[in-house]
């Protein structure tokens, strides 16, 4: 059951919309959507993996069948900063597996009907990321998904329960080239930059201060995939090729540590370490 986040601070249109999200916060399943709570299924499968890779291998068209099948259902988690393309990269990798997309910002934008920018001056940051987690756990209850992730959702310990239900994959790249993408795509609708005008400059210093206060946050995950930068520090690669790469860092990482053969029921209390908290 996902419990009522409302603030008692909340403003009345804050209350009452937050309020939707006890009753309204599930993920309406999807054509060949398998739920890991379905009574009819046996115990939920997740890929367990030993230890945290970078990687910058390349990647081929037959990979995706490849990475398909060493995942047998697992669903994969997309972590990174805000402008590492998440969302973008997400839906070419869920084509790429065959698998449905989810992107929990917009759910939860779908769910509680406010933009995140209304939501973190209702609630605040503390209040977008409990209705965040309400969604996570949701979305993690099914199987054969790719998941896009909000930049902070690392912050809190509880979400990690629900991340190692797949694998995480994190995106990450430099300040500059992640600020040049924020401000192309509007910092306006970025809360975290709201002071600082859509100055490029001042993006890319709170980027890099984001990145060093969550740098042992994001270490936790399976797989890390750094963006390509061109010699002007701009853009290094297309969206297909960065799919490319995620795809055979999956492969290679999964195949390493012969995972297909050690699937899991997923952890428990007690059975995650996550450093950085």
């Amino acid at each position: 059951a996902v419990k009522d986040v409302t603030s008692t601070h909340a403003s009345p249109q804050s209350t009452r919309t937050m309020s939707c999200v006890s009753a309204r916060a599930h993920v309406a399943p999807r054509a060949g959507l398998v739920s890991r709570r379905a009574p009819a299924r046996p115990a939920s499968r997740a890929v367990a993996l030993r230890r945290s890779i970078r990687c910058d291998a390349g990647g081929d068209a037959d990979t995706g069948a490849a990475v398909k099948d060493v995942l047998d259902g697992s669903s994969v988690f997309l972590v990174g900063m805000m402008g590492t393309g998440k969302s973008s990269v997400g839906k070419k990798l869920a084509a790429s597996l065959g698998y449905n997309f989810f992107d929990t910002d917009d759910i939860i934008e779908q769910v509680t009907k406010m933009n995140i920018p209304d939501i973190f001056a209702a609630e605040g940051e503390e209040g977008f990321r409990e209705v965040e987690t309400q969604i996570l756990a949701e979305v993690a209850a099914y199987k054969k998904c790719v998941v896009a992730t909000g930049g902070g959702i690392v912050k809190k310990k509880a979400n990690w329960m629900h991340l190692r239900n797949g694998v995480v994959v994190c995106l990450s790249g430099t300040p500059q080239l992640l600020a040049s993408r924020v401000v192309k795509d509007g910092a306006e609708a970025r809360p975290l930059f709201k002071d600082a005008n859509g100055d490029e400059a001042k993006i890319a210093a709170k980027i890099d201060e984001l990145q060093s206060e969550r740098a042992e946050m994001y270490a936790n995950a399976d797989v890390t995939v750094k963006l390509l930068a061109g010699e002007d520090g701009g853009e290094g690669e297309d969206i297909d090729g960065l799919n490319r790469r995620v795809l055979s860092c999956l492969l290679r990482r999964i195949e390493e540590d012969d995972t297909k053969k050690r699937l899991r029921n997923e952890p428990k209390p007690g059975d995650i370490e996550v450093t950085g908290m």
